[in-house]
C-alpha cells in the first residue's frame, strides 16, 4: 500500500486559496470535499493571514469561516521566516491541546522541516465574533486582571518545556550586535515614536546594554513557558473572555518577559503607573491559583523591571505596523522604564 503523498505548503497567495489545494488541505478534516471559496481579507506582517469562508459539498448552504496563515509571496525571505512559522506550528500541533487558556482554534497545522515552511488554518476569530485589541483602543483594568489570568494559565502549564525542548530561550538573536547595528537601531529611536521620552531612553547603546542584562537575568531565572509576543496587538476579546493569538516567538524564560510586556503595552501610561504593581500582585495569585510557582512580591518586582526592555526594544525595531500604533507602543514602554527607573536599576547610569 502506497503512502500518503504529503500536501505541499504553498508559497503564493494565488496557491493557498486555490480551491483545489484547499480540498486536499480541508475534506479530510471536514469530511467533505470543498465547493467553493472567498477571500474575504488579506493582512501582510511577517507573516500573511488570509480570512476566507468556505462551503463544503455536504452543506453547501453554510460557510466556514477559517483563517490562513503563512509566509507568502516572500520566496526571497521565506526560509529565514520559516523557522518563526514553524515554530508556530509546533505550537498548535504540541501544546495548544494540553492548555487551559483561550487560543484560536487550529484544525490544519503543517510543517515541511525540510524547506523551513509551516502554515496554519485556524477559526476565523473576527467571523466568529471576537475582536482584536490594538493600543488606540480602550483596555480596562477588569479586562487586564482576565487577560493576566489568560497569561497566568500558560506560565502555569511549564512542566510541558520538559518534553519539548524545541522551544528554547530565543532571546540570543536580541543581544547580537550585528542583528541590527546601532546606528540603524538608533534612527528608528529617532523617528518621532520617542518624542518626548527623557534623552537616556532614547540611546540605542543603553537599550543594547538593557537588553543584554534582560536575557542575563532571564536565563538565570526559574524557566516559565512564555508567549514572548504578548502586546495588546494580539489579544482579541471574545463574549467569553480574552484569547492570545500569533505564537511565532514562543519560548522559555523568566515570566516576567510575559507580564511586563503585556502590562507595557495595555494601558495608557498614567493607568499603568497608578495600577502595575496591583496587577503584578493579580497575576501572581492567578499563577498560584492555576498551579504555579508565584515568587514573592519584592523579586517579582525586581523580575518585572528586569523584563521592561524586552518589549521596548522589539517597539524600537518594529517597522511593518501603522505608525500611530507604533508610536503608542513604544511611548508606553518607554515611559514604563523610565519612571521605574530600570537603567539605573541595572547600574546603567
Amino acid at each position: 500500500m502506497n503512502a500518503k503523498k504529503p500536501i505541499e505548503i504553498p508559497a503564493t497567495l494565488e496557491e493557498v486559496t486555490d480551491s483545489r489545494w484547499l480540498n486536499r488541505a480541508l475534506a479530510e478534516v471536514y469530511g467533505s470535499d470543498v465547493a467553493s471559496v472567498e477571500i474575504n481579507e488579506v493582512l501582510r506582517g511577517v507573516a500573511s493571514k488570509v480570512r476566507i469562508g468556505v462551503r463544503f459539498t455536504n452543506n453547501p448552504d453554510t460557510v466556514q469561516h477559517l483563517c490562513i496563515k503563512a509566509i507568502l509571496d516572500r520566496e526571497d525571505e521565506k526560509r529565514q521566516l520559516g523557522q518563526v512559522a514553524l515554530r508556530e506550528v509546533e505550537f498548535y500541533k504540541k501544546i495548544a491541546p494540553a492548555l487551559s487558556m483561550h487560543v484560536p482554534a487550529c484544525p490544519v497545522a503543517m510543517a515541511d522541516h525540510d524547506a523551513i515552511s509551516g502554515l496554519m488554518i485556524m477559526e476565523d476569530v473576527i467571523a466568529n465574533g471576537g475582536s482584536f485589541c490594538n493600543a488606540l483602543s480602550p483596555f480596562t483594568l477588569a479586562q487586564a486582571a482576565d487577560s493576566l489570568d489568560q497569561i497566568a494559565r500558560l506560565h502555569a502549564s511549564s512542566p510541558l518545556l520538559q518534553d519539548n525542548p524545541w522551544i528554547d530561550g530565543g532571546l540570543h538573536w536580541m543581544v547580537l550586535a550585528d542583528r541590527f547595528p546601532l546606528s540603524w537601531l538608533q534612527g528608528q529611536m529617532d523617528d518621532g515614536r520617542g518624542s518626548g521620552l527623557p534623552e537616556h531612553v532614547l540611546n540605542a547603546e543603553l537599550l543594547l546594554e538593557a537588553v543584554q542584562a534582560m536575557a542575563r537575568h532571564s536565563e538565570n531565572a526559574p524557566q516559565t513557558l512564555l508567549h514572548g509576543d504578548c502586546h495588546i496587538g494580539n489579544v482579541y476579546m471574545t463574549p467569553g473572555g480574552p484569547g492570545f493569538a500569533d505564537w511565532q516567538l514562543i519560548k522559555r524564560g523568566n515570566w516576567a518577559i510575559d507580564v511586563a510586556y503585556h502590562l507595557g503595552s495595555i494601558l495608557p501610561s498614567d493607568v499603568a503607573a497608578r495600577e502595575e504593581k496591583a496587577l503584578i500582585k493579580t497575576y501572581l495569585e492567578a499563577l498560584g491559583r492555576h498551579g504555579g510557582q508565584p515568587p514573592d512580591f519584592d523579586t517579582a518586582w525586581s523580575d518585572y523591571c528586569h523584563a521592561l526592555p524586552y518589549g521596548y526594544y522589539l517597539w524600537a525595531i518594529t517597522m511593518l505596523v501603522e505608525k500611530p500604533i507604533i508610536h503608542a507602543n513604544f511611548q508606553r514602554l518607554g515611559k514604563a522604564i523610565a519612571r521605574n527607573e530600570v537603567y539605573e536599576t541595572l547600574g546603567l547610569l
